[in-house]
């Protein structure tokens, strides 16, 4: 205590307000996941007048939209205005200077507390605001019907109850079952992911499995509405004349919400969704369409493009959605059912889609969802999803070989591909909601994996050039009969770093023995959380000795194209011309 009082009796007023106030900025900096190892370099607060405007709360329901939009004054130029804590689905335009955030039902509760910070280079202003999310869209609470002991594992076996959030008015009061399972070391200081897991046709109930270092959540689709919804009108009424609401998405989300809600454990910033066939087309449309839930999507044998199943499927989804060709009546966002459920328009036209990261298995041999759901052109887009997955920078790895629907390639054998890297937990790449990762696309180390026959087998509707899954060679697809896009591309989320000036993710590539030849790729940082561009804006970027500008793109996003990694880690680096 003496030696405070001596330190304080030595420095002047002045300086000693001037360390007050480092202390309260370093204080107040906003602190999370993707803002590692670097603080951002202070700006003095003078000369008085750079003011932010901000109202200190703001209230929403579920389901509606709000817009805040802030005012900057006394700024010298044009200032910039970053924000940091945004609700997960909430979009920022910086030109405008608004936030605009509609909630969905199971973000009711939540409180965010967003901080924004205008500089004009001279000075800064930071302000706060509460964002407080009203439950008003309380859909029947699951209940546990039986509990089983596992290694390591509670398991749950759930009747969820409908109401008409989650059911047609002619079908709401029904229950459908579903399991949950329990990892008993998760607790609120050890936190653990959470795996959605749907199934395929055919394939309910689920097998008792242990889940020892994970939650895993097992609904049930028994109407094979391909995890999306029906016709409003049912059963009472002709398809065509309702809506087509999300029914089966909505029970998939709620019991996320219980979940969530229940066991202080599970981590709500590593959920994924996965599935097989029907279970993968579903997995992507959640993953894609309400992707401010899930860090990432795997899905295998998936039909991404809903007007594009074999025709025994169209007719079957035609008794719950209507004709893919009479898309009369259309849901709150302004689409049909047919055309909200082409997942290449969803990452055309949708951030948080392009904000995704994918793992996807499909086979050549495949009869019935044939590899046509990949290389085929959508008749909406007039582009295929590999084709999408490139040309919009999506987060991918896409693997394929010559198996059929549940056959191993006949020549490779199962998850020939896999050499133990899982971004889900592996300890340098993991996925977080809230992290940002690499996107990587057009990568020199690609396979072909065609678009068309090779003359081996005929068209046919049902199966396309599919050949026989046990006969290796017979394929009729063209191009590489097994091959991966994004293959052995590393980032290291350990050595993150993402503020409002700066970007560092330190990149590599896997090689093999005796590989010499390294892969060229592009890069887009995805899911920024603090070094967001504006559109048109230079970037400086550097990569080991290369070095450039590249100029941000109408999203705000950056790619930086032509990287060549080698086997050592170098980090990527962005930085603003300006702030």
């Amino acid at each position: 205590m003496h030696g405070e009082r001596k330190l304080q009796s030595c420095i002047p007023r002045h300086q000693a307000l001037a360390l007050v106030l480092l202390a309260l900025v370093l204080l107040d900096s906003p602190r999370g996941t993707s803002a590692q190892f670097e603080t951002e370099p202070l700006i003095p607060k003078g000369p008085p007048g750079l003011t932010l405007r901000v109202p200190p709360l703001q209230t929403v329901n579920e389901e509606e939209v709000l817009r805040v939009t802030v005012r900057v004054e006394g700024a010298r130029g044009s200032p910039r205005v970053f924000v940091d804590g945004l609700p997960p689905g909430a979009r920022w335009d910086e030109p405008s200077r608004t936030l605009t955030f509609q909630p969905d039902f199971i973000q009711g509760g939540g409180r965010h507390e967003v901080t924004f910070t205008a500089t004009d280079g001279r000075a800064t202003a930071r302000e706060r605001m509460t964002i407080a999310v009203r439950d008003i869209v309380r859909p029947p609470e699951p209940r546990i019907l039986q509990r089983e002991e596992l290694p390591g594992t509670l398991r749950l076996t759930l009747e969820q109850p409908t109401d008409t959030w989650l059911d047609s008015p002619g079908h709401a009061g029904r229950t459908f079952p579903a399991v949950v399972s329990v990892p008993l070391a998760a607790s609120a200081g050890h936190s653990m992911p959470v795996t959605v897991r749907l199934h395929g046709v055919g394939e309910w109930p689920p097998t008792a499995q242990a889940s020892p270092d994970r939650f895993v959540i097992e609904p049930s689709d028994p109407h094979l509405t391909y995890w999306w919804g029906y016709s409003e009108s049912l059963p009472r009424g002709p398809v065509l004349e309702g809506a087509v609401p999300p029914y089966t998405a909505r029970r998939v989300l709620a019991l996320l919400e219980w979940v969530l809600r229940n066991y202080p454990g599970a981590d709500p910033e590593r959920v994924f969704v996965e599935g097989d066939s029907m279970g993968g087309a579903g997995a992507l449309a959640l993953g894609l369409l309400d992707a401010r839930h899930f860090a990432g999507v795997f899905a295998r044998h998936a039909q991404p493009v809903a007007r594009a199943h074999r025709p025994w499927r169209l007719a079957q989804l035609s008794s719950l959605w209507g004709m893919p060709e009479k898309e009369e009546v259309p849901d709150a966002g302004g689409l049909g059912v047919w055309s909200r459920l082409d997942l290449t328009r969803a990452l055309r036209d949708e951030p948080g889609a392009r904000s995704q990261f994918l793992f996807l298995e499909h086979g050549k041999d495949d009869p019935i969802i044939h590899f046509g759901a990949v290389v085929g052109r959508s008749a909406l887009t007039g582009t295929s999803f590999y084709e999408m997955l490139q040309s919009q920078h999506i987060g991918h790895v896409a693997v394929w070989d010559e198996g059929g629907h549940v056959e191993a390639d006949p020549w490779l054998g199962t998850r020939w591909w896999d050499r133990g890297w899982n971004p889900r937990t592996d300890a340098r790449t993991f996925l977080r909601r809230d992290s940002a990762f690499p996107a990587f696309s057009r990568s020199s180390w690609d396979g072909d994996p065609g678009s068309s026959g090779n003359g081996r087998q005929p068209w046919r509707n049902d199966s396309g050039y599919a050949g026989d899954p046990k006969v290796p060679g017979d394929t009729g697809w063209d191009g590489d009969v097994a091959g991966m896009l994004n293959r052995a591309l590393r980032w290291d989320t350990r050595r993150l770093v993402d503020t409002h000036r700066r970007f560092v993710l330190p990149l590599r590539a896997v090689l093999g023995p005796g590989v010499t030849d390294t892969p060229v790729v592009d890069v887009t940082p995805r899911r920024v959380q603090r070094f967001r561009c504006l559109p048109g804006e230079p970037i400086r970027w550097s990569f080991g000795k290369a070095s450039g500008t590249v100029t941000a793109a109408s999203d705000g996003s950056v790619t930086v194209p032509g990287l060549r990694l080698g086997a050592d880690w170098t980090p990527l680096v962005l930085e603003r011309e300006r702030t």
